[in-house]
């Protein structure tokens, strides 16, 4: 007679064991302000839209380390994201542990970059793992990290078993002598095309001894950054084998350094029979104004036609004006070709004062400087009474009194030095055509007819 009255929920309430975790969607939004909130950290509010977007960008952040982990569990699923940009954040060895669960999990990831972050060789330690398995991850930037040789060591083992990461910058990373084993074995077992290695000290003959061996052997590098590692003459015999022999090189960085007039003369030469090579950067280096011209000498038709030469940057490199020709056969028969000079000395011509048209100026206010009216005359319409012959200067002289004209002696013997023909003659039509230049208006005048006076009838 009386039904059993449904279960409240007792039953399921006295057999839970634990809370139930909260669901979030993959962006990962909602989890990321979650954690936020239970370790009761700081909040970075712009990271609701760039979860939503394919960058995180906190560069100079000013980032805690702490949050990192945070971040990374945010990004585990995001389907986003493939760009993170945390340059010029110092990371703890913690932040790049979870970094490196990141690249162990996240599958859409291609871009990392990590400038500045001073991680040190520890922290490379632990990217080891995902830099070694990760499949989509092209950039890797870890430039001004104090990577030294210990951080070289770990990163070289990781990158020659990853297949995918395409540009690699290892900029400002005290390399020496010391990591030479280990950068030839980079350029010689990894797949990478852009090597950035500059602001580092790679400039000892045992360091390319072992580093062209590599390049040497590797077919896949098209950019190459030495800039700024002080390289001087005891390299030249080794770059100029790299120009020689490469097959593969589009782009070399060799600003910076310490090349002379002669390094530069071994490297036009090669350069000259080089054929894949594109893009050279060679400027804010010692050499003189004889080394700018034999560079852009090695590119010109007559000494390559083979060259695929586009861009020769000079930057801060001066020539002379010797160089002038050589440009303009580039400019015109290859006129897609870029040179970046710092200038040319002496390009330019001294102009001073047209001293006829001064002269010619100076003769029209003498001849109409007279108070009387009388006495004034155009010295316009002198001129155009001139014909176009050579005529002595004392027939000249003769011409000007009859004219009447009222000029000072002075500036008459200029007028005939400034205007003077063969055998120390006027020349009359030099005069003409320069004062019409100067005075285009000028006409002789038309005569007016005389008024008849009429007589008045006497009465």
């Amino acid at each position: 007679m009386f039904p059993i009255p449904d279960d409240p929920g007792l039953v399921p309430a006295f057999w839970t064991i634990q809370e139930r975790r909260p669901s979030y969607t993959d962006d990962g939004i909602m989890k990321f302000f979650d954690l936020v909130k239970t370790f009761s950290m700081r909040p970075i509010q712009a990271m609701e839209d760039m979860l939503r977007t394919n960058k995180i960008n906190l560069q100079y952040y000013g980032l805690d380390s702490r949050i990192v982990k945070l971040l990374c569990e945010a990004l585990m699923k995001n389907p986003t994201v493939n760009t993170i940009n945390l340059t010029g954040n110092w990371l703890s060895e913690d932040a790049c542990y979870h970094l490196n669960e990141l690249l162990l999990k996240n599958n859409i990831i291609h871009t990392l970059l990590l400038s500045g972050c001073k991680i040190g060789a520890n922290g490379v330690s632990k990217l080891y793992d995902g830099i070694f398995t990760n499949e989509t991850l092209k950039k890797l930037d870890l430039s001004d990290c104090n990577l030294r040789k210990e951080g070289i060591d770990y990163l070289i083992q990781a990158i020659c078993n990853n297949e995918s990461i395409e540009t690699l910058s290892l900029n400002h990373n005290h390399l020496d002598e010391s990591c030479a084993d280990a950068l030839q074995k980079l350029v010689n077992c990894s797949k990478i095309k852009r090597l950035e290695l500059s602001w580092n000290s790679l400039y000892t003959t045992e360091t390319w001894k072992k580093f062209i061996r590599g390049l040497e052997e590797n077919e896949t590098l098209l950019d190459l950054d030495l800039s700024w590692n002080a390289l001087g003459k005891e390299c030249i015999s080794y770059l100029r084998r790299l120009l020689l022999r490469s097959s593969t090189l589009k782009k070399l960085h060799l600003n910076g350094n310490r090349f002379t007039n002669d390094d530069v003369t071994v490297i036009a030469k090669a350069l000259s029979r080089n054929a894949t090579l594109e893009e050279l950067y060679i400027g804010d280096n010692p050499f003189k104004a004889d080394g700018a011209f034999a560079l852009v000498k090695a590119i010109t038709p007559e000494k390559t036609s083979e060259s695929q030469l586009r861009i020769l940057d000079l930057t801060n490199i001066w020539a002379n004006k010797n160089i002038i020709p050589e440009l303009e056969t580039i400019q015109n028969s290859k006129p897609w070709v870029d040179i970046k000079l710092g200038g040319i000395f002496s390009n330019y011509k001294i102009e001073g004062p047209d001293v006829k048209a001064i002269l010619l100026k100076r003769a029209n206010y003498e001849a109409m400087r007279p108070k009387k009216k009388r006495r004034r005359k155009n010295f316009g319409h002198f001129v155009l009474s001139l014909s176009d012959d050579l005529i002595s200067k004392g027939k000249f002289l003769e011409l000007v009194e009859n004219f009447q004209l009222n000029l000072s002696k002075s500036l008459v013997n200029e007028l005939m030095i400034a205007f003077t023909g063969i055998k120390n003659t006027v020349d009359q039509g030099l005069l003409k055509s320069v004062y019409m230049k100067q005075y285009p208006n000028t006409k002789l005048p038309t005569e007016k007819p005389k008024k008849i006076k009429s007589k008045k009838k006497k009465t």
